[in-house]
């Protein structure tokens, strides 16, 4: 029987769909450990960033390392006493610059700019960050393109926009809307350039409870990060990509994940494979998440397995300097940092704001995550 050209090539693209979905997994991670060195730097005392949250980062062109925080403190701290003048943020955004070699933290734009790096149109409403990537437009030039998320003071999502910054004076070249159909799903938790030439975009839709659940995109080009007409959409019940973010599902193989997560490709002697590092906002329910939590898949886009809790955190739950206790939130994992593991931090916070003027009260913590057959630096 003579079996028709055109299903012959629908089954060779099926069977490469498969293959691509396969790769043989490493081992699960070890129990993480402090890194005492990365936190005993981010103990900075100023004048310039003291503290902060969301804790992106990305490798820059010359090997230093960017920084992109949430609300940030932004001034000096008591060296003895690790107190501040007060306990109210300067900044609901803000850059940094890690150099490795000479051991030093600069606060990009300080001290010209005290106050939020990146500024809404709206003057009541703030950004906090997502993700962002470094790309050259033309040979020789780079820039960085960083998620902004837009809130109101009620903390209703607005929307995000996409900033563009020039390398290496870090300048803002332009901060542009992304023309989002509705925002239901907030965008730019993770951003990545793949080896497909796919840009992959994660995002999350928080209906305010603890089951938040993360959603996935992916564009051909940087110039479409804000043209969501030029996205595809992953659907884990037809298991396609879609062209309507309406027609989206939540990725597969897990529950719920923290409002910030990151997703790396990595490669462990087994072969490539895709690592999630979050929190489990079930296993407990807030305000008392305290679990960083792994999991593995075959492509960026799932399933979602071997879920693994690589440390819990001793802050959650603890007491604040002064009354409140303490919460931990929003894990990630780093891996352009070298060492013999994976650099991860989850960020800390207080919930009563007056603690708040204690600063190792609000500054993330580090820790170190060995996974077999992995090399970091990556």
């Amino acid at each position: 029987m003579r079996i028709p050209s055109r299903l012959l090539v629908a089954a060779y693209f099926l069977f490469c769909t498969l293959c691509a979905a396969q790769c043989t997994l490493p081992g699960n991670p070890s129990v993480g450990t402090i890194d005492s060195s990365f936190n005993t730097f981010f103990k900075q005392n100023g004048p310039g960033w003291t503290g902060g949250d969301s804790a992106y980062s990305v490798l820059l062109p010359d090997g230093r390392n960017l920084w992109v925080w949430s609300d940030s403190y932004i001034g000096t701290v008591n060296s003895t006493t690790r107190l501040r003048k007060g306990y109210l943020f300067q900044a609901h955004n803000s850059l940094t610059i890690q150099d490795q070699v000479a051991n030093t933290l600069t606060t990009v734009g300080y001290p010209t700019n005290k106050s939020s790096y990146f500024k809404p149109a709206n003057k009541n409403h703030w950004f906090w960050v997502g993700d962002s990537v470094v790309y050259q437009p033309t040979a020789g030039v780079y820039k960085i393109a960083i998620f902004l998320l837009e809130f109101d003071k009620l903390l209703a999502f607005q929307g995000n926009s996409v900033a563009t910054l020039s390398w290496p004076s870090l300048s803002v070249d332009s901060i542009v809307s992304v023309a989002l159909p509705d925002t239901t799903i907030d965008w730019g938790s993770k951003l990545f350039l793949d080896s497909d030439g796919y840009y992959y975009i994660y995002g999350l839709k928080d209906p305010g409870s603890n089951t938040k659940t993360p959603y996935l995109a992916r564009t051909t080009s940087v110039s479409y990060l804000t043209l969501p007409s030029q996205w595809q959409y992953w659907s884990a019940t037809s298991n396609t990509w879609v062209s309507s973010q309406a027609s989206a599902t939540p990725m597969s193989g897990l529950t719920a994940v923290t409002p910030e997560y990151t997703v790396n490709k990595l490669t462990a002697t087994s072969g490539p494979f895709y690592l999630m590092t979050t929190m489990d906002p079930l296993n407990p329910v807030y305000p008392n998440w305290k679990n960083v939590t792994t999991y593995y898949a075959c492509s960026p886009q799932g399933p979602w397995s071997n879920k693994t809790t690589v440390y819990t955190a001793p802050e959650a739950g603890a007491k604040g300097c002064k009354t409140g206790n303490l919460v931990t939130y929003n894990a990630k994992a780093h891996p352009e940092f070298t060492g013999s593991e994976i650099l991860m931090t989850y960020n800390v916070n207080a919930l009563v704001a007056s603690d708040l003027v204690c600063a190792n009260d609000y500054i993330p913590r580090w820790i170190r995550v060995f996974i077999p057959g992995v090399t970091p630096g990556q």
